[in-house]
């Protein structure tokens, strides 16, 4: 057998970084080396005589992998990759040219993909292709003569729906009157999961669907609180070449066996630990206290590949992010891999840090909350991302949409990351499931505990329970449109129903610790709080909290609340306000007690996130009534304006008027804009005006577009007192 071709992939891209990996190392073929993109060829092989053939042997001239048209065929014409991009299970073809005519019956050919250096049949690692007649079943290979003439065969290759994913060589192996000879294609074959292939473990039915979830290079996230439900764009950039290689790397990365690189299970469980840099050097490090001066505020970033670039060349974790950005940055990973992915935000989402499925909170004697006591949590909105793929590890039933995490909350055997988890296992409340059920059951459906604990040796009394405070508007962006859609019926049944307390239940049967159940009492005082919508940032919050004695008695209540500035995670930064009255109600008496913020009371202790959350505590004297209500609200930041009122065209230089309103009794200082969009093709950084206390800014940004067609184009605004505000919009390039 004669080895006639070698290669080593050292790829250069425009963004500045080099994927280079161990090299094939084999003595017998001639040394090829790729130089900037380009392979160059040794004027002198090396000649080994006795490795000589006969005139009878047929052997490759030539090999056409018919790339344009295969890249159509497989939905990835849009990857920024010289190399064949493949989806599994679906055939593709290839042209040859053989130093002599073929002769069927007599020849014989395969072909054979090879993954690594070590490539054998029983790990899938080996890809063996023989000739057939019809198609093969799903998860075999073959390969189909369509036509042939002289030299010249048309191939048709089946692939199977199980290959491994990821980097292959490609030979072509030939057998002719007892002599054998193997031609090694210069340029590597990436196999990618396949949602249009029906044997494929991602198979997803509905084309809208796998073109949201799959192809789509942009979308947004939702942040806020539970009132006030917020979005910003995103850009995923699944198909430029650094996501491609990124994804590909982190697989390789990630130490999986071999076997496991075919499952989406297994791949999308491994990326989730990859994204962040908790125990693996992943790509993005996390940060929660607002202190971002050594690296980037997460709510700078606006999409994927400045920070995929950035890692890319230095092979180091990139500062900072949190969930959205953690979030966001899966599912671009995981749509270049080709398994449809979409983001979601729970708000209202628990962190159950001992996996009780219940918040424990608590407050003195004098209902002042007691920080120290509190390990759980529920942040205002947390993201992670849902995709979609079968679970033949788990009984039938359980597939379609799965739960991952790539935020670092908690370990899972002994690693940051989380699913995936069967969207059906969590809402059936069937927490015993792999991956992580439990942990995500708790995120949507958590009941919330409260305790008093007195000075005494007393026992902790439970003051109250909720059980329907955790994992409102559940929500991604719609198909096809730039829209939120609420999914929350996805994850978990209408809170108070029977099958909602049913689901609680079988969820609470595979917990060890056991509910504090709060015992029945008179509840004839009502309380209520009526906060506005839309508290702007820079002005007073005023509220009003209501209380109403339906009895025939008098009533002595006690109210107490606090204001504290907080993190998106529920983490207090600082007490802005504190508050406590006692009031008399008649019978059928109502009172208000009016509650006021002000500006320069809550601006010096603000967080990036702008996230304020009250607590209000209540107890009613003659029935031991509790109340307890928590309200978090985000104040509303300034729109960024994009204004375009030209005409663009590829390779011309265009202009976006900016504008935006300074909402702050201060000047906007060190200003800048972070620009990306496929159009422009990558990312840029330019230096914005300062904008003066309570001013505007109108400001002329001037760009060139590298790339036609429709995309969106994000502008992050930067400054050191303000950051977060973003706007976006779409660009439609002619050629």
């Amino acid at each position: 057998m004669v080895r006639r071709s070698t290669r080593s992939r050292k790829p250069t891209s425009h963004f500045g970084y080099n994927a280079s990996f161990q090299p094939y190392s084999r003595s017998n073929r001639k040394k090829t080396v790729r130089l900037e993109g380009r392979r160059h060829v040794p004027e002198d092989p090396i000649v080994y005589p006795e490795l000589e053939k006969k005139d009878t042997q047929l052997k490759v001239q030539s090999l056409d992998l018919c790339l344009e048209l295969n890249k159509i065929k497989h939905q990835t014409k849009n990857f920024k990759e010289e190399d064949l991009v493949l989806r599994r299970g679906q055939p593709f073809l290839l042209n040859i040219e053989f130093n002599r005519d073929y002769k069927p019956g007599d020849d014989e050919i395969s072909l054979e993909l090879r993954m690594g250096t070590r490539a054998v049949v029983s790990k899938g690692t080996r890809c063996v292709a023989p000739l057939v007649k019809s198609a093969p079943d799903h998860n075999d290979w073959g390969i189909q003569v369509l036509k042939s003439k002289g030299p010249n065969v048309e191939l048709k290759v089946f692939t199977s729906s199980e290959a491994l994913i990821g980097y292959y060589n490609l030979f072509i192996c030939t057998t002719a009157s007892g002599d054998e000879d193997e031609f090694e294609y210069p340029e590597e074959v990436i196999m990618l999961f396949n949602a249009w292939c029906k044997d494929d473990d991602v198979y997803m039915e509905d084309e809208d669907k796998r073109q949201e979830y799959v192809l789509n290079e942009t979308g947004m996230y939702f942040y806020g609180s539970e009132n006030q439900i917020g979005s910003s764009p995103w850009n995923y950039g699944q198909f430029e070449k650094v996501s491609l290689d990124c994804a590909l790397y982190l697989l390789q990365k990630s130490g999986l066996l071999d076997s496991n690189r075919k499952s989406a299970v297994h791949v999308a469980r491994s990326m989730s630990a990859l994204v962040n840099s908790q125990d693996d050097d992943g790509v993005l490090e996390g940060r929660w206290d607002g202190e971002y001066a050594d690296g980037i505020a997460p709510t700078v970033w606006t999409g994927s590949i400045a920070i995929l670039s950035q890692y890319m060349k230095k092979r180091e974790p990139v500062a900072y992010g949190q969930c959205w950005v953690f979030g966001s940055l899966l599912t671009g990973l995981l749509r270049s891999l080709g398994l449809p992915t979409r983001t979601i935000t729970n708000f209202g989402s628990a962190h159950d840090t001992d996996g009780n499925l219940t918040l424990d909170y608590h407050y003195d004697e004098k209902l002042n909350p007691l920080d120290d006591y509190d390990e759980d949590s529920i942040w205002n909105f947390h993201v992670w991302n849902d995709c979609w793929m079968a679970r033949p590890d788990l009984d039938e039933g359980y597939g379609g949409w799965q739960a991952v995490d790539a935020t670092p909350q908690e370990t899972s055997h002994g690693v940051y990351c989380l699913g995936p988890a069967s969207l059906t296992a969590i809402k059936q409340g069937h927490v015993q499931l792999n991956y992580d059920t439990k942990f995500a059951f708790a995120e949507v459906n958590a009941e919330k505990v409260y305790w008093k604990v007195f000075k005494s040796r007393k026992p902790p009394a439970v003051i109250d329970v909720e059980s329907s405070q955790v994992g409102f508007h559940i929500s991604t962006k719609a198909v096809g449109k730039y829209e939120r859609e609420d999914i929350t019926d996805q994850y978990k049944y209408k809170e108070g129903t029977q099958l909602e307390r049913i689901a609680v239940h079988e969820a609470s049967t595979h917990v060890r610790k056991a509910k504090k159940i709060l015992k029945n009492i008179v509840k004839d005082v009502q309380f209520s709080v009526d906060m506005p919508e839309n508290p702007l940032l820079g002005k007073d919050i005023k509220f009003f909290v209501s209380v109403k004695n339906t009895s025939d008695k008098v009533r002595d209540v006690y109210l107490a609340m606090n204001g504290n500035s907080v993190y998106y995670t529920g983490v207090k930064k600082g007490k802005i306000v504190s508050h406590s009255t006692d009031l008399e109600l008649k019978p059928k008496q109502s009172k208000k007690v009016p509650v006021t913020v002000l500006a320069k009371d809550y601006l010096p202790a603000l967080t990036d996130y702008a996230g304020i959350s009250f607590f209000i505590m209540g107890s009613v004297k003659q029935t031991q009534q509790p109340f307890s209500k928590q309200l978090d609200t985000v104040l509303e930041k300034p729109d960024l304006v994009l204004e375009i009122n030209q005409s663009i065209k590829q390779g011309k230089p265009f202009s976006v008027l900016v504008s935006l309103t300074n909402p702050l009794p201060y000047p906007l200082t060190d200003c800048k804009f972070l620009i990306e969009g496929h159009s422009i093709a990558g990312v840029k950084q330019l230096k914005a005006p300062t904008v003066a206390k309570n001013g505007e800014m109108h400001h002329e940004v001037h760009l060139t577009a590298k790339n036609f067609g429709s995309s969106e184009l994000i502008i992050s605004f930067i400054s050191a007192e303000l950051t977060g505000v973003k706007g976006h919009a779409t660009l439609h390039v002619s050629k």
